[in-house]
């Protein structure tokens, strides 16, 4: 019965500390949680310019600003170096 209210029925989970709202074109968009947002930055939707809010700031800011949400910009690592080549048969005489 865990996860469940005195009815039976599934309590929602709690609103994530870490759920943000995003404006775009002006309009408050969310909450969403950090894989949303991930998303949405893997897609373009989400940039550092893109203004964000969630509860206890004071004032929206951009999702640049937000030590949280800069991981979300960084540069994946590089791919790692394609394996040395074979040494060359040896040659006959």
């Amino acid at each position: 019965n865990r996860g469940q209210g005195s009815f039976g029925v599934a309590t929602p989970p709690p609103l994530e500390s870490n759920s943000y709202w995003v404006a775009v074109n002006g309009q408050q968009t969310g909450p969403f949680d950090m894989n949303t947002l991930r998303v949405q930055a893997q897609s373009g939707r989400l940039t550092p310019e893109s203004h964000v809010w969630t509860q206890g700031m004071a004032e929206w800011k951009t999702a640049g600003q937000v030590s949280e949400l800069q991981i979300l910009f960084a540069a994946p690592p590089p791919p790692p170096p394609p394996p040395p080549p074979p040494p060359p048969p040896p040659a006959d005489s």
